[in-house]
């Protein structure tokens, strides 16, 4: 990403928004680092860092697991004593070794082989949530790692003027309609059949319902849910991917956010609906759920049939208009990344040489 000049430097294989949460979460993290006053450079090619003197950097942040940024921070460990820190996003959360025994299978392997020790030299393993950091140790064997919570989340929304006109006039059909959002990836996990089933039985003429997300052609099980969306009476709009001002318009537009995940590691787009003053509904599988409920901002059901229309049928009797004066607040005090970052730049100098 350009020439490497930053103080410190952030691992991670892929920042493209359409392969989820990750990059949206490293690009706010290097965001409020900056913002700290400190240097701070995202790095997505693996092994180029061998042509820059890392000498006046104070450490490094690897994004993720199985892939080449933990191996490559802990080289670069050995190479020039640099302490790094791991933020697994998830992917020590034992939900994938139900799903995915074989796979799990191929990655206790390779836990054995090297990861573990990755971890292990680490000068801290981050964890988003406490939710995740007690998840992670019923994953692999042998578990040991320094664990820190530090939070995440996302930083201010741009200011902008009018912004919300921009999806009204975009999607006419919006107008003068009760809006219900859902904004991620189309994957199993999210729990979006669910809510589909729901809409088709409960929804009504003045709602609508916002799939918001890459439609990848190729993808079977989006085809099963437009399919499935057909049934519904009251409409269901397919939108695609929606970035810069467009997310943010969606965002303001509707009246409430919904997260109907089995797992979600954290819900970056929780931070960013409530940074907006929308509302949000979720389950008790979205990681962040335990620092958010008691807010007012936040409504949390099981990720089942039963909880996903329980989470509907308060939409739909205004609920969301009383928790979205709840909304900014819990932001600021409970999502704002500045905090991460601050942690994050402490822990890091903590465990750097004094002539670093």
């Amino acid at each position: 990403m350009g020439e490497l000049l930053a103080s410190l430097i952030h691992l991670v294989n892929s920042i493209d928004p359409n392969e989820g949460g990750v990059s949206s979460s490293v690009l706010a993290l290097n965001e409020a680092i900056i913002q700290e006053g400190e240097k701070s450079s995202i790095h997505n090619v693996s092994g180029n860092l061998n042509n820059y003197d890392l000498s006046e950097h104070f450490g490094i942040i690897a994004h993720g697991l199985w892939q080449w940024p933990s191996f490559q921070a802990l080289q670069i460990h050995k190479n020039t004593g640099l302490p790094y820190l791991v933020f697994p996003h998830g992917m020590l959360d034992p939900w994938f070794r139900k799903t995915y025994p074989l796979k799990h299978l191929k990655k206790q392997l390779y836990w054995w082989f090297r990861e573990e020790r990755i971890l292990n030299a680490a000068s801290a393993v981050c964890f988003t949530t406490e939710e995740e950091r007690k998840l992670a140790r019923k994953t692999f064997w042998p578990y040991r790692c320094l664990e820190v919570v530090t939070g995440l989340g996302s930083m201010s929304p741009p200011q902008a003027a009018r912004r919300r006109a921009i999806c009204s006039n975009k999607f006419p059909v919006l107008n003068n309609k009760k809006v219900l959002l859902y904004l991620g990836r189309f994957h199993p996990k999210k729990g979006i059949d669910l809510l589909i089933n729901s809409w088709i039985r409960k929804s009504k003429e003045n709602e609508i319902l916002v799939m918001a997300g890459p439609l990848e052609d190729r993808n079977i099980f989006i085809h099963k849910l437009m399919n499935l969306s057909k049934k519904a009476n009251s409409p269901i709009l397919w939108t695609g991917m929606l970035n810069g001002e467009e997310k943010w318009s969606m965002l303001e537009l509707a009246d409430a956010l919904i997260l109907p995940s089995h797992q979600e590691n954290f819900g970056m787009v929780v931070a960013e609906a409530l940074s907006v003053g929308t509302p949000v509904y979720l389950t008790d599988k979205v990681n962040i759920w335990r620092e958010v409920v008691s807010t007012g901002a936040v409504m949390v059901a099981s990720d089942d049939q039963e909880g996903i229309d329980q989470l509907l049928e308060e939409w739909r009797r205004g609920k969301h208009m009383e928790m979205a004066k709840h909304a900014f607040s819990c932001f600021d005090e409970k999502l704002h990344i500045k905090q991460t970052a601050r942690k994050v730049i402490m822990l890091l100098k903590q465990f750097s040489k004094p002539n670093a």
